[in-house]
């Protein structure tokens, strides 16, 4: 099973980044394997690029499907495992379903999914 990390990437981040996904996704690596004791600068780095999950509207995007709900921020979604956290949101499986692009890209346009373990990154809008 896949571990996707999916990030809402600012505007004028996606600008720059919008054709050169790989720099994003190692920049993005680089803050996921952030030494902890620079946690102003990986915080500082995390802020130029991204925006912080807007945790109540997800939910409420969320809970329009035909879901099952596992603890506070945890869904079951077609088999996916779905997690919102403040930083990003975690999606578990094989590959991103539809339902959960379709879910995701209403939220948010400029949504970019990370997998670290298997190198694998895009844009969810290209999907």
């Amino acid at each position: 099973m896949d571990t996707y990390h999916i990030f809402c990437i600012r505007k004028d981040a996606y600008n720059i980044y919008k054709d050169k996904p790989k720099s994003l996704y190692k920049t993005l690596f680089n803050l996921y394997n952030f030494n902890k004791t620079d946690l102003r600068l990986g915080i500082s780095i995390y802020n130029e690029l991204c925006y912080k999950i807007n945790t109540i509207k997800l939910k409420e995007y969320v809970d329009l499907l035909p879901i099952k709900r596992t603890v506070k921020n945890k869904y079951l979604i077609n088999k996916n495992i779905l997690i919102i956290k403040p930083s990003n949101i975690i999606l578990k499986n094989n590959k991103i379903d539809k339902d959960i692009i379709y879910i995701l890209n209403n939220y948010y346009e400029y949504l970019f999914a990370c997998d670290f373990e298997n190198n694998k990154y895009y844009w969810l809008n290209e999907l």
